[in-house]
């Protein structure tokens, strides 16, 4: 189904866009945060695809993977990310690269981890111009042609974007904000448009039960513009490597199948709506750490 001149207004006129957000938190945790860089204490990869409302004319499909690393000598973790967004069948494309920098500070015998960040980001958004009708294109016989007034397939608009972010944990208990697009950089097709800041608040706790079985629960909030979703969702993780997941955000429940090892971790999530997500995930940590379970915002 062909997009309409109302769709061209509101995708690049009138409305600014919002961000797409991933159900399975845990295996995009810079893309949650910027303060989880260097997190796990060690090297990391993380990759996530998400494909939403595949049956749909107007589906969107986002991947984002993510590498982060702790680093000793200056108590602090470094984090490179990028992003592919398609949104309505290739209408619009949004590529984002993000570099991300925190500091850990510690307190109470390594109890207590406090961990600011700073995020800047380039971003590039291309608008195709061929995927849009317009009532002048219509032909009572032909159907639909382009009218005799030449136009360029193709308008892109680049910018560089600014972002925040804090963690609090203490022991198994994790708390944190970040405010992402803090300049609000100009993103419109035709004329000035700014991409409205985004607000994302979090709190996770995780609990051990024996030495069997994992339990981890968060909740999520996320406030652009005029939108808001609340995500709440457990985790399990069962014989130190089934991990199952049950939640509900605005965009309806979901439930996730994965498996998880010593270096790797392979999740998949059915979301309602015919949508679903794929994640993959690397972890290089010391011995000692390898050998027990950890927090998922460790992992």
């Amino acid at each position: 189904m062909k997009l309409t001149v109302v769709t061209l207004m509101a995708l690049s006129l009138g409305l600014s866009a919002q961000d797409p957000l991933f159900t399975n938190t845990p295996q995009s945790l810079l893309h949650l945060n910027p303060s989880f860089a260097g997190s796990n204490g060690g090297l990391r990869y993380q990759a996530i695809y998400r494909d939403q409302w595949v049956n749909s004319n107007g589906r969107y499909m986002t991947f984002y993977t993510s590498a982060d690393a702790y680093i000793r000598k200056i108590r602090g973790g470094i984090g490179l990310s990028y992003m592919h967004d398609d949104q309505a069948g290739g209408t619009i494309n949004t590529d984002r690269v993000d570099l991300s920098y925190a500091q850990h500070l510690s307190f109470l015998d390594q109890k207590l981890k406090i961990m600011p960040s700073v995020q800047v980001s380039y971003f590039q958004k291309t608008l195709d111009q061929s995927k849009l009708t317009f009532g002048n294109m219509i032909a009572p016989r032909r159907g639909y042609v382009w009218g005799p007034a030449p136009y360029t397939r193709y308008i892109t608009r680049r910018n560089i974007d600014f972002s925040a972010g804090l963690v609090v944990n203490y022991q198994h208990f994790y708390i944190g904000g970040a405010v992402y697009h803090i300049g609000q950089p100009d993103e419109g097709f035709s004329g000035p448009s700014k991409l409205p800041a985004r607000l994302s608040l979090f709190t996770s706790y995780n609990l051990s039960i024996g030495d069997q079985v994992l339990l981890h629960a968060i909740y999520r909030f996320e406030k652009q513009q005029n939108f808001n979703n609340h995500c709440v969702s457990i985790n399990a993780l069962f014989f130190k490597h089934l991990m199952v997941e049950t939640g509900l955000a605005a965009i309806g429940p979901h439930v996730s199948l994965g498996f998880r090892q010593h270096y790797f971790t392979i999740l998949g999530s059915y979301i309602a709506g015919d949508s679903y997500e794929v994640a993959l995930s690397f972890n290089l940590r010391n011995k000692e750490e390898r050998k027990v379970v950890t927090d998922f915002e460790r992992w």
